[in-house]
C-alpha cells in the first residue's frame, strides 16, 4: 500500500472514530430523554461504523480478526428505517417508539441473516474467504459470503435507502404544507428544523445515488467499492457533526404543539380520548394539546410557588421526582415548548428571580457576584455571568444598572 493510500485510510478511520464518539456522547446525554436525539445518534453510529469498517479493508485487520468481517451488517440494514423514524419523531413530536415502529428493524435483521452461513464458519474458513475477497474486490462487491444472489446484497441495501429517504421526504413535505395551511409554520426554530430534515435526508439520498452510479457506470476499474463507500460515509459524518456544532438547537425539535394537523386520524382520535394522568407512564407515544397544557401548568406552578430552582445543583431528575413525571417527558417537553435545554430553562428562571429581587431591593447590586449567583441557585460566578450575557447580551453590572435606571 502506498503512502497516499495509507494516509487516505487513516483520515477515513479518524473521521469515522470522531463520528462514533459524537454518536456515543449524543446518545449518553439523551439516554433517558429525547427520542429524536437518540435516533440521530443511531444514524450517526451506523454511518461511522461504515467508515471505520471500510477503512479497515485497506489493512490486514480482517485477516487477523475474520470474526469482525460482517459485524456492521445489522447496522447497514437498520440505518435507512432509522432515518425515517428520526424524521417521524421530529415531525410528530414523538417521545417514544410505538410497538409497530420496531417492525422497521426487519431490514436490518434480514440483512444480518443473509450472512448467517458466514457467521457459522470456523475461524480458518472465515479467514480463507476474507482473504479471497480482499484479493479480488469484485467478489467483495458481489458479497459471495452472503445468501442473496451475487451482486444483489448491495443493491437491496441501496434500494432500502432510496425507499426510506423518499418516505421521509414525503412526510416532511406533507407536514410542512399542513402547518403552512394552518398558519402554524412560524419562527426561526421550526424553519431551521425543516431545513435540517431536508438537508439530512438529501445528504443520505445523494450518497446512495453516488453508489448507484458506481454500479451503473461500472466504475470498479476506476476505484473500488470500499473507496466509494468511504467517501460517501465521511461526507455524511462531517455534514452531521458540522451541523450539530453550528446549530445545536436542531436537537430541540419543533416548537409548539401542532402534531394533530398531520397525524393520522386514528392516532389523533386515540390521543384525544386519553385522559391526562402524568403520574404514570403514558400509553401514547405523542404529545397532545392536553398533555402540553397539563405539563406547562404543573411545571410553571411548581416553579412559581416553590422556587425549587434556587437550590444549587438542581437537576432534571429532581424535578421529575417532585412532579412524578418521567424525565424523558420533561426533557422533550422543555426542548419543544420553550426551545431550550433544561439548564437554559432553569437559568432563565434564576435570572428572572434576580431581576425581581433587584427591582424590589436595588441594594442587592452591592453584593458580590458570587453571593448573588449563589442566592439564585447558580453553581458559580462564571455560570451566572455567562447566563446573563446569553440572555441579555451584557454583563451583570451593566444589566443591573439598566434595571435600576428603569425602576427609577
Amino acid at each position: 500500500m502506498s503512502i497516499g493510500e495509507t494516509l487516505y485510510y487513516m483520515i477515513v478511520f479518524l473521521v469515522g472514530t470522531v463520528g462514533l464518539l459524537v454518536s456515543i456522547i449524543l446518545y449518553v446525554n439523551n439516554k433517558d430523554r429525547g427520542l429524536s436525539s437518540r435516533l440521530l445518534a443511531g444514524i450517526l453510529l451506523c454511518i461511522s461504523l461504515f467508515a471505520i469498517y471500510y477503512s479497515l479493508i485497506g489493512t490486514s485487520f480482517f485477516v487477523k480478526y475474520p470474526h469482525a468481517w460482517r459485524i456492521p451488517a445489522f447496522f447497514s440494514g437498520s440505518m435507512p428505517p432509522m432515518l425515517y423514524l428520526y424524521v417521524q419523531s421530529i415531525l410528530n413530536q414523538q417521545f417514544k417508539l410505538r410497538s409497530r415502529d420496531y417492525l422497521l428493524l426487519i431490514p436490518g435483521i434480514i440483512y444480518t441473516i443473509n450472512f448467517l452461513p458466514f457467521y457459522l464458519l470456523s475461524t480458518a474458513d472465515k479467514r480463507e474467504l476474507v482473504v479471497k475477497m480482499l484479493n479480488n474486490m469484485q467478489l467483495f462487491a458481489q458479497e459471495i459470503d452472503g445468501q442473496f444472489p451475487l451482486g444483489w446484497g448491495i443493491i437491496i441495501r441501496l434500494g432500502f435507502v432510496v425507499l426510506f429517504c423518499n418516505l421521509a421526504l414525503v412526510k416532511i413535505r406533507k407536514s410542512k404544507v399542513a402547518l403552512m395551511i394552518k398558519g402554524d409554520f412560524e419562527g426561526t426554530q421550526n424553519s431551521e428544523i425543516f431545513s435540517w430534515l431536508y438537508y439530512l435526508t438529501y445528504c443520505v439520498l445523494f450518497s446512495s445515488a453516488l453508489l448507484i452510479l458506481w454500479f451503473v457506470l461500472e466504475l470498479s476499474n476506476v476505484f473500488e467499492l470500499s473507496v466509494a463507500i468511504c467517501l460517501t460515509s465521511v461526507g455524511c459524518i462531517l455534514f452531521i457533526c458540522g451541523y450539530l456544532l453550528v446549530k445545536p438547537n436542531i436537537l430541540y425539535g419543533l416548537k409548539g404543539w401542532r402534531n394533530q394537523s398531520f397525524l393520522s386520524a386514528e392516532v389523533a382520535i386515540e390521543e384525544e380520548l386519553q385522559r391526562i394522568d402524568m403520574s404514570y407512564q403514558p400509553k401514547s407515544s405523542f404529545f397532545t394539546a392536553e398533555m402540553r397544557v397539563e405539563m406547562s401548568s404543573r411545571i410553571e406552578s411548581h416553579f412559581k410557588n416553590n422556587k425549587p430552582f434556587l437550590a444549587g445543583g438542581y437537576k432534571i431528575k429532581d424535578l421529575s421526582l417532585q412532579l412524578n413525571i418521567p424525565i424523558y417527558l420533561i426533557s422533550t417537553f422543555i426542548n419543544q415548548e420553550y426551545g431550550k435545554n433544561f439548564n437554559e430553562f432553569i437559568n432563565d428562571y434564576r435570572l428572572d428571580y434576580v431581576v425581581d429581587i433587584l427591582k424590589e431591593s436595588p441594594d442587592i447590586q452591592k453584593f458580590t457576584l458570587e453571593a448573588i449567583a449563589q442566592s439564585a441557585g447558580f453553581n458559580s460566578r462564571n455560570t451566572f455571568i455567562g447566563a446573563v450575557k446569553k440572555k441579555f447580551g451584557m454583563t451583570p453590572k451593566s444589566y443591573f444598572s439598566k434595571i435600576i435606571k428603569t425602576r427609577s
